[in-house]
């Protein structure tokens, strides 16, 4: 789904609202595979995205998901300006799982999951997170950020749950990285800081990160 043209500004007394989306790749198809590159892209510019779960599925009709079946690179692509998120999830993809490229933006809690199948060369390798703010952005707010693993078939290493440019108007309060199960680690919570999540040390937080300076870390 894709919502407004690039570059469209929108308009902050009249907004475009998205609420309580679910969208899913796979799940119903059995053995075939269904795939897409991104399931919501939002271009218009002071949208409100209220409550989004995007699910590339690690299960279907016929029991687990393997091998990077139903291919979905991204859950949630941000374009436009002024965005605020409220409880976004993004689950399994395949590369960067939500991408924010608009500047202003705004996200109050995200949950995500990397994806079970797949391995260090496809994944671990290509330096891919569960949250990107794009290399572009000067200003952006987050507030409850978490990026969680299972990496339940290959061993994978992923050097960091969230990555943004490290310029000072960014800003991410309360951001963690959790291991669930499975193989491999996330070397870090964002942007380097952070110890690892793995099955010694399950869960990390980096309490509040501006711009290069993370200020509580543990």
């Amino acid at each position: 789904m894709t919502v407004g043209s690039a570059n469209y500004p929108g308009n902050a007394q009249n907004p475009v609202v998205l609420s309580d989306v679910f969208a899913r790749v796979g799940g119903t198809n059995g053995t075939g595979s269904v795939q897409t590159q991104k399931m919501v892209t939002v271009n218009t510019g002071n949208a409100i995205i209220d409550d989004v779960w995007l699910w590339r599925a690690d299960h279907d009709v016929d029991g687990s998901v393997y091998d990077s079946r139903n291919p979905v690179d991204t859950g949630l692509e941000v374009n436009g300006a002024n965005t605020t998120g409220y409880g976004l999830a993004c689950e399994h993809t395949l590369a960067d799982m939500l991408v924010w490229n608009g500047d202003n933006g705004k996200a109050y809690f995200y949950q995500s999951e990397f994806p079970y199948d797949v391995t260090q060369e496809n994944y671990g390798d290509m330096g891919y997170v569960a949250y990107k703010v794009g290399d572009s952005v000067t200003n952006h707010l987050a507030y409850g950020i978490g990026a969680y693993s299972y990496f339940r078939d290959n061993i994978v290493i992923v050097e960091n749950g969230i990555k943004t440019p490290g310029t000072s108007g960014i800003t991410f309060v309360n951001s963690l990285s959790v291991f669930l199960n499975g193989n491999g680690r996330i070397n870090h919570v964002i942007d380097g800081q952070g110890y690892a999540s793995s099955a010694i040390f399950g869960q990390n937080y980096v309490c509040n990160l501006e711009g290069t300076e993370d200020l509580f870390l543990y």
